[in-house]
């Protein structure tokens, strides 16, 4: 069975955005319950949605925790935290975040 660094990493490469970014959500006991990646601006006007946001979205209010992952084009691990807006939005509603540490 996969980790969990290898399914955010496996996740963060289905991302067709510049930065390949995911997130996992966690209930409290630690299961997962929902995995997301951050979605390109395209057309859209105001930009795209962040994984982290994402993952909260699709994890409902059961969401306990939120593990965050960044890779570079040839698959390797990157630092990653989240941005201020995300982090306020997690930071309001109580939720823990995580980094893949890439070291």
């Amino acid at each position: 069975m996969p980790g969990i660094i290898d399914i955010a990493r496996k996740k963060a490469e289905q991302s067709q955005s510049k930065y390949r970014i995911s997130a996992i959500a966690f209930d409290s006991q630690g299961k997962i319950l929902a995995t997301a990646v951050n979605r390109p601006r395209f057309n859209r006007k105001g930009g795209g949605v962040h994984a982290e946001i994402a993952a909260l979205q699709k994890g409902g209010p059961r969401t306990h925790s939120i593990l965050i992952c960044r890779i570079g084009n040839s698959g390797d691990l990157l630092e990653i935290e989240p941005c201020e807006y995300c982090q306020k939005i997690l930071d309001k509603k109580g939720i823990k975040v995580y980094s893949v540490d890439p070291k």
